[in-house]
């Protein structure tokens, strides 16, 4: 009797403090979203999560809107979605998974709009004690469209992006697209697998500095460990290499370059970028005169302070990134 009383005792003791635990963890939770909201509107931003609620006990931690808003009136954007849903285990707060219906509207100051559904839209995210270790998105089924022009309605099968810390203070960014096309033909459709390293960016992101803004303070470094994009209909280009991006935008780096089918890759930048035809033409007579004639062609090539050569031969010159 004495036993079956004790492990009773025992059994509510860790009950009760299971739920004490797990409503200091939302408390936490809240009062952190909360100071969050605070620190937005001080730098003029903010967001709205219309219905919030914190729920999920006993094993989960979940935070629900029934629809979302952010807005920047220092940027002039504005974001607006539907229901999120997000959850982490009550006994690892540090990682969550959120959830994100459609549809979505993203708005600019010049009264730019773009309107977006998906199938389904799902990010992760882990915390460490300096930050986020580890963030991933991934949407399928994706159509944006312009209300400033119906002809520009883009379909996405898959993206996913994905953001590591590496080390103190670097960070690994792989975003991939794969089958996008436009509905209209502006462009050829296409895949798109990129994977960089940023070196000496972390602290500054955790900062809330931009990526544009923090490049335009002091540059950018880092390497493309892969840059692959292929057109569906043929024609394909990958590079790998150092790069720096000083605050001017300007670009320089060494890469090595494969190129696939030149002529159906030539054809499809051209029908990309109209407004650079003759820049990809002359790329085109320099790579077929210093590569082979096979269907692959292997070469380096270099940026200095935007110029491109092949080889020891200019052959372009890259406006400013930005």
């Amino acid at each position: 009797m004495k036993k079956g009383i004790f492990l009773i005792s025992i059994t509510l003791l860790l009950i009760v403090g299971w739920s004490a635990g797990w409503f200091f963890v939302a408390d936490k939770a809240e009062t952190v979203i909360e100071k969050t909201k605070i620190k937005l509107t001080e730098k003029d931003r903010a967001f709205e999560c219309t219905n919030q609620e914190i729920n999920g006990y006993p094993f989960r931690i979940s935070l629900n809107c029934d629809d979302i808003r952010y807005t920047d009136d220092v940027s002039g954007i504005t974001f607006k979605a539907g229901t999120l849903k997000s959850a982490a285990q009550a006994y690892q707060p540090n990682k969550a998974i959120v959830e994100l219906q459609s549809p979505a509207s993203l708005s600019f100051s010049n009264g730019e709009q773009f309107n977006t559904t998906w199938a389904s839209m799902r990010s992760s995210l882990k915390l460490g004690l300096s930050g986020p270790d580890n963030i991933s998105l991934q949407g399928k089924g994706l159509e944006l469209n312009s209300t400033n022009n119906i002809d520009q309605t883009i379909n996405i099968e898959d993206i996913q992006l994905h953001g590591r810390k590496i080390g103190e203070d670097n960070i690994n960014l792989a975003f991939s697209l794969d089958k996008t096309r436009s509905q209209n033909k502006l462009w050829p459709a296409f895949n798109l697998n990129t994977v960089f390293l940023l070196e000496n960016s972390y602290q500054d992101m955790i900062n809330r500095t931009g990526l544009i803004k923090l490049a335009k303070a002091k540059g950018l470094s880092g390497k493309i460990e892969k840059f692959q994009y292929a057109a569906l209909e043929g024609g394909a280009l990958e590079i790998t290499g150092p790069a720096q991006v000083n605050a001017q935008g300007v670009l320089s780096g060494k890469f090595n370059v494969t190129v696939r089918d030149l002529p159906k890759l030539i054809n499809a930048l051209k029908q990309s970028f109209p407004q650079e035809q003759q820049k990809f033409q002359d790329i085109s007579g320099a790579i077929a005169l210093l590569g082979n004639a096979g269907d692959e062609i292997k070469l380096p090539i270099s940026i200095r302070n935007g110029t491109v050569s092949i080889g020891i031969l200019p052959v372009a010159k890259l406006p400013p990134l930005f």
